[in-house]
């Protein structure tokens, strides 16, 4: 069987990687945004008890930047990888990677008592990149200079003491088990993948009412 990743050669043009670009626009406008309207104060996830039961802070968390800065870089990475991913696991999958690693990263803030934060977007990339990686290691590809990637950027976080580096953590859990779930499902139907990503999802949210009734 040949490789699956040079099945899928890269080409030029926007229609390869729809979902990323609409997510990087949708990222770049969330950042801009709250520039301008308190938009921190509605979209922020955490542990703080405001934000009980207010379910759609960590389903949009993944939207979420520090700065307009932060949204450009964030998005353009976004665009780039992207480029090379989506044409393969599909726009759907690629934004389900992204959304869910943000579910993921919200709910490791609040099991782990991180008040706030408003940096969901890193967590969509740190969820593509272990996907990526995950996905590469199946395929028998080398994957240290993917492991390599992460830890950098895990350390640069904790050495630079933001306290919600432990949503970076739960992204890069999510990802990996999208990759996994994605790399045993891609010749079946893609019903299976639909409904793991689903079971994720709700085992996310499952875990933050279970913060939230304590």
């Amino acid at each position: 069987m040949g490789d699956r990743w040079a099945e899928h050669p890269i080409r030029p043009g926007r229609s390869d990687s729809p979902a990323s670009i609409v997510l990087a626009a949708a990222t770049l406008v969330v950042a801009v945004l709250s520039n301008l309207v308190p938009l921190a104060g509605w979209l922020a996830a955490g542990a703080s008890p405001v934000f009980d039961f207010q379910m759609w802070r960590p389903l949009l968390y993944g939207l979420t930047t520090g700065s307009i800065l932060q949204g450009i870089i964030n998005g353009v990475f976004l665009v780039l990888v992207g480029r090379s991913l989506e044409p393969i696991l599909g726009s759907a999958d690629f934004a389900a990677v992204y959304l869910l690693s943000g579910l993921g990263g919200a709910t490791a803030l609040s099991l782990t008592g991180v008040p706030a934060s408003f940096s969901g977007a890193i967590c969509g990339i740190f969820g593509i990149l272990a996907a990526t990686a995950v996905i590469k290691h199946l395929e028998h590809q080398d994957i240290r200079g993917d492991i390599i990637l992460i830890t950098l950027f895990v350390i640069w976080g904790i050495l630079a003491g933001a306290r919600d580096w432990t949503a970076d953590i739960g992204a890069i859990v999510i990802g990996a088990v999208i990759g996994w779930v994605w790399s045993r499902n891609r010749w079946a139907t893609r019903g299976r993948s639909r409904i793991a990503y689903a079971v994720i999802a709700g085992v996310c949210l499952a875990a933050l009412v279970v913060t939230w009734l304590t």
